[in-house]
């Protein structure tokens, strides 16, 4: 039996970061918003830190501080100062190192390393607390678009929510973005990702360091006192054995892996893994429906791109949403949708190719490769203009710009 319907102004249907984010910012401005989620974090108390961080740009602290999030990514996150890339992947010649310091083009810092858990359960109690924001702790069941007007979405338990818009904010496997007939490029790696967190002895000075290895990149990013969460991306079948190593020797293994930068290592959580792909979604929008982060787009962690990228979508959707608000247009319309299409396209078509294209560069282990790829590292680390723009790319990205990642009001 069908429950009473509810009315919603915006529909997001996902609490992960970014969908939580979005949530609070439209919900901050005054609209009814329904967010479904049915996994929900633990209580922030009960929360540890986990062995996934992100890592967060300049421009996605100012989103989440547009979000009134400012003195929680201050407190619990981590500088980054310093990227360091390093090349010892071919055996017998001297390791190739180029650092990219934040000082170099007027910053104080790139950004924060947060712990996800950490992150997720602060932002999910704050959309909890917000007036104007419902949380239904269940699943999406189905959508459908009622004379162009407005979705008609039913939940697994049986309410239904009507709203003149629908976020897909859901992940990878999106609900929304399968019932909207949004076909999406799919492609899959022979690789997986462990993460986890080390301690180690020597001060990591707020340098984060990857590692350019045939199986993928492994990076150590700094994290509170003389710690660092570790990234370790390989092929699959090498990481299936890895991650049933005893702790003795799998701390051996990440002990050679880290070239010693960073003096003795221990292990402070257990590894964690899963396999790794890429996912493009052909379009942004359907009808009274649009997607944004992993919904969205699914890419290597290889430069932490993923959740920055997730973010921006946020900050550009929020205020297409505001803008259409206050001159009195109907939000949920294809050519509002489409300002958001437009603004995001080349950002993820930008990213997602780049990303993808540095992965299959960094996991090679053909030798013309490697010595392109380390000639790359040489000549970039000792050209100063062309160490400067790669810094501004990819490490203070400005495709689409807009109020929120500049620090401005929504």
């Amino acid at each position: 039996m069908v429950k009473e319907q509810k009315k919603a102004d915006i529909l997001i249907i996902g609490g992960g970061v970014a969908g939580l984010t979005l949530a609070k910012l439209l919900g901050d401005q005054g609209m009814n918003v329904h967010l479904v989620e049915p996994r929900p974090p633990a209580p922030f108390k009960d929360t540890s830190a986990s062995s996934r961080t992100v890592a967060l740009m300049q421009s996605s602290l100012r989103i989440l501080g547009a979000a009134g999030f400012d003195d929680f990514c201050r407190e619990y996150g981590t500088p980054l100062n310093i990227m360091r890339i390093y090349d010892d992947s071919t055996p017998n010649k001297k390791p190739i190192i180029s650092s990219f310091d934040s000082f170099e083009i007027g910053m104080d810092g790139f950004g924060l390393n947060i712990p996800n858990s950490l992150l997720r359960a602060h932002l999910y109690e704050a959309v909890q607390q917000n007036k104007n924001i419902t949380i239904h702790e269940t699943s999406l069941k189905d959508y459908s678009v009622e004379g162009n007007a407005h979705v008609i979405a039913i939940l697994e338990n049986d309410m239904t929510i009507k709203s003149p818009l629908i976020i897909g904010a859901d992940g990878r496997e999106s609900t929304v973005r399968n019932i909207a007939g949004i076909a999406a490029h799919k492609k899959q790696y022979d690789q997986s990702a462990l993460t986890f967190i080390v301690n180690h002895s020597r001060a990591h000075e707020f340098t984060s360091t990857e590692f350019h290895r045939a199986g993928g990149p492994f990076a150590l990013v700094p994290m509170k006192g003389n710690q660092c969460s570790v990234v370790w991306v390989d092929k699959t079948e090498n990481v299936e054995k890895l991650i049933k190593l005893p702790k003795e020797a799998f701390e051996t293994a990440v002990q050679n892996a880290t070239n010693d930068v960073l003096g003795g290592i221990t292990l402070e959580t257990n590894p964690q893994s899963w396999p790794l792909c890429a996912i493009q979604a052909k379009s942004l929008t359907a009808p009274r429906t649009a997607l944004i982060a992993e919904a969205a787009h699914v890419m290597s962690p290889i430069t932490a791109q993923g959740l920055n990228l997730s973010l921006r979508d946020v900050a550009s959707l929020a205020e297409v949403i505001m803008d259409a608000i206050r001159i009195g247009s109907d939000y949920g319309t294809s050519v509002t949708l489409r300002k958001y299409e437009r603004r995001r396209s080349i950002d993820i078509k930008t990213r997602f190719t780049g990303v993808n294209g540095m992965n299959q560069i960094v996991s090679n282990d053909l030798l013309p490769i490697k010595d392109l790829r380390r000639a790359g590292l040489k000549i970039m680390d000792k050209l100063s203009p062309l160490k400067m723009t790669a810094m501004h790319i990819g490490l203070a990205p400005n495709l689409d710009e807009g109020r929120l990642m500049k620090g401005e009001a929504l």
